[in-house]
């Protein structure tokens, strides 16, 4: 209770100051309004969230790390507003020009400019307006918000597949690290994206677990956010599905209906594949029966995005030599000495801190390979990250690569953590001697339990 009292004495001061700036008017008072409602439902989701592995520390966890998403949020608005006009201006207005549409009790037709996945953010943004129009840096909030739900999604969803001593240290990466608390807390496509990994994650590691065909559908609700979105994210998670289902070890037992609904999800599985990729020529205008043309389109990309900003070296991937280059381009780049600007200062330090976690548990990652394959969950991440890799190789603006590195860093940091981060031999010893002393004999005989 101790522990619990400076957080609740904050709570209360934070209170008290919005009390304040609402009763006397204060420019703002409702975005702040909006964002103590939503914390205080976020902490109870945390609470609810709690399971016995993690009961003491969660919910704590959940409402620091909104706190930390808002700072970001009120980070990101002033980067846009000074450094930076971005898209989230335009999203913005559109957004709130949709929104008397909506109000209506009409659905709005898409605008007609941009790619489809821009529209359908405009679309969606209207559709949260129609309630009440925020300001811009409410609409940041707001959209901030529906990226922390997908956080906690891919903390859920590593939750299901690890060990307790490895919740942590994930749960302190994912709710903290700039690239979720920062760059997605904007008006765009990366909140939304965000919230539908979540979803498409936490799908996952439930439908690996013993292949329910309940957890089809909001995979399913998860995989057509994306598509509509980022039709190749959308294509990348099916893919690494699928190759889940063939490498991995799961344990689904040895009767007619385990096996069919194993086959069952493949199936899914592959036709989402297949879906995605037919869908790929309509949005981005690629012709895939002519596989000459893919070439063209990927230089294409290359040439777009290095023509602003911080560019890095390098080539797309064209073999498997070239998968490791691709790894430290969209995992650890940029390096300290090509930062160029303010924002790839911090995104260096982010990255370089990545880095050194990674050397340091990959000695441990290597000894604990064999047991890859039982652990379906990470092989699935394993293989979205490898594919996340190649397909983003001709992405060479570093910019790009830091606003989205979002969509993929929470699971390589699921491989890292989950083979990586062994129990200490202190924790080791201590959990020994609790387990000795709540069964040991007392003078009667009955065991002691405290």
């Amino acid at each position: 209770m101790k522990n619990e009292s400076v957080f609740w004495v904050l709570a209360a001061a934070v209170g008290g100051g919005i009390g304040f700036l609402v009763a006397f008017g204060a420019s703002g008072a409702a975005i702040v309004v909006m964002v103590i409602i939503a914390g205080l439902l976020i902490s109870a989701m945390g609470r609810t969230m709690r399971r016995e592995v993690d009961a003491a520390w969660l919910a704590k966890w959940v409402t620091l790390g909104f706190f930390a998403k808002i700072a970001g949020t009120v980070a990101r608005f002033y980067m846009v507003q000074y450094y930076e006009s971005g898209d989230s201006l335009r999203y913005y207005s559109e957004a709130v020009r949709m929104a008397e549409t909506w109000r209506q009790g009409e659905i709005p037709p898409l605008s007609g400019s941009g790619s489809l996945g821009t529209q359908v953010v405009e679309a969606v943004a209207g559709g949260l307006f129609a309630f009440a129009t925020p300001s811009l840096l409410g609409g940041f909030a707001l959209f901030a918000i529906i990226s922390y739900l997908g956080q906690l999604g891919l903390y859920a969803a590593f939750r299901r597949w690890a060990q307790p001593h490895q919740l942590k240290p994930y749960a302190f990466l994912v709710l903290f690290l700039p690239t979720y608390a920062f760059w997605p807390s904007t008006i765009g496509k990366d909140a939304l994206v965000l919230l539908c990994i979540g979803i498409a994650a936490y799908s996952i590691s439930r439908l690996f677990e013993g292949f329910e065909l309940r957890w089809v559908l909001p995979l399913g609700i998860g995989l057509g956010g994306l598509g509509l979105i980022r039709i190749h994210v959308a294509a990348l998670v099916a893919l690494a599905l699928v190759g889940t289902a063939i490498i991995s070890k799961v344990r689904i037992g040895s009767g007619f209906l385990a096996k069919g609904r194993k086959l069952i999800t493949f199936a899914v599985a592959a036709a989402a594949v297949v879906l995605a990729i037919s869908l790929i020529p309509d949005i981005v205008g690629l012709e895939l029966a002519a596989t000459g043309d893919i070439a063209p389109f990927t230089e294409e990309i290359t040439r777009r995005t290095s023509e602003d900003g911080t560019v890095a070296s390098g080539n797309p991937v064209r073999s498997l030599v070239d998968v490791p280059a691709a790894l430290a381009l969209v995992l650890f780049r940029p390096f300290v000495f090509e930062a160029t600007e303010v924002q790839h200062v911090f995104a260096a330090a982010e990255t370089s801190l990545i880095l050194l976690l990674t050397v340091w548990k990959l000695p441990a990652m290597i000894r604990n390979g064999g047991r890859w394959r039982s652990n379906a969950y990470l092989v699935f991440c394993t293989l979205y990250t490898l594919g996340f890799a190649v397909v983003f190789s001709v992405v060479r603006n570093l910019g790009i690569i830091a606003r989205q590195r979002g969509q993929v860093l929470a699971f390589f940091l699921a491989v890292v953590i989950g083979l990586g981060w062994n129990e200490s031999r202190t924790a080791i010893r201590k959990r020994l001697e609790a387990e000795t002393m709540m069964s040991e004999p007392d003078l009667t005989g009955m065991a002691v339990h405290r």
